[in-house]
């Protein structure tokens, strides 16, 4: 038992002597192409999908390193779609509290060590927004008399209660990317993730509210990109 209390006391410092807590903050496009999210982030110089949190990176042999962490991340997507004849733009906003697992692993230049990743991560939503702009004055008032009829919402905000209806707020996804660690104290990596959560949902049992409207976009959307955006990450390291 006492050598057993002693290897576990060993482990725990050697753990504690290879751990670095760290703060990430960054920026998200939906843009699934670097040019596009460049045009998002840069150009238009309006940040409305960002991430922020806490991360433990965990110093493994070999280059490797394992940095769980807590991450607040605000996505936004908008998807053209169509109630009955009116063509209509819905822009979705969902902050998620997420819980990623990053996989790393580095190559050691001196003060500079380019690396690559993995990045598994769960997410619950906890907030959400989504607005939809209409073509004209006419359309509005056509996709808001069918929407009223159906039941739908186009429009909720956060302290909507009817913000969750019909919305799945759990997801998960995977990221992978590369990046610049500076000095063991500073790196700013970029990523391709993948959202496999939907975030909308049909009552398939009834059928009488058609949220398809969105959840068929979300899903077209999600079909035809290789990926579900872009993130930026800027992490700081102590």
């Amino acid at each position: 038992m006492k050598k057993l209390v002693i290897a576990f006391a060993a482990l725990l410092l050697a753990v504690n002597a290879n751990a670095q807590l760290g703060i990430v903050a960054g920026v998200t496009s939906a843009s699934t192409d670097l040019k596009g999210a460049y045009s998002d982030i840069v150009e238009t110089q309006s940040v409305s999908q960002y991430h922020a949190g806490l991360v433990l990176k965990l110093n493994l042999p070999l280059g490797l390193s394992l940095q769980p962490g807590v991450v607040y991340n605000m996505k936004g997507e908008t998807l053209a779609s169509q109630i009955a004849t009116e063509e209509v733009n819905i822009t979705t906003k969902t902050g998620y509290l997420e819980v990623p697992v990053r996989l790393a692993w580095q190559l050691n230049l001196g003060p500079v060590a380019p690396f690559v990743f993995a990045e598994p991560f769960l997410g619950y939503a906890i907030n959400t927004e989504t607005t939809t702009k209409f073509k004209d004055a006419a359309s509005q008032t056509v996709a808001e008399n069918l929407a009223n009829t159906m039941g739908v919402k186009l429009n909720t905000t956060n302290d909507d209660p009817d913000k969750w209806v019909d919305r799945n707020r759990l997801n998960y996804g995977v990221g992978v990317g590369a990046g610049l660690l500076l000095f063991k104290k500073m790196s700013l990596s970029v990523k391709y993730f993948w959202d496999f959560g939907a975030l909308y949902s049909t009552d398939e049992a009834t059928g009488e509210k058609n949220i398809s409207i969105s959840a068929e976009a979300v899903k077209n959307q999600l079909k035809d990109n290789k990926a579900s955006g872009i993130a930026a990450t800027l992490s700081l390291y102590f």
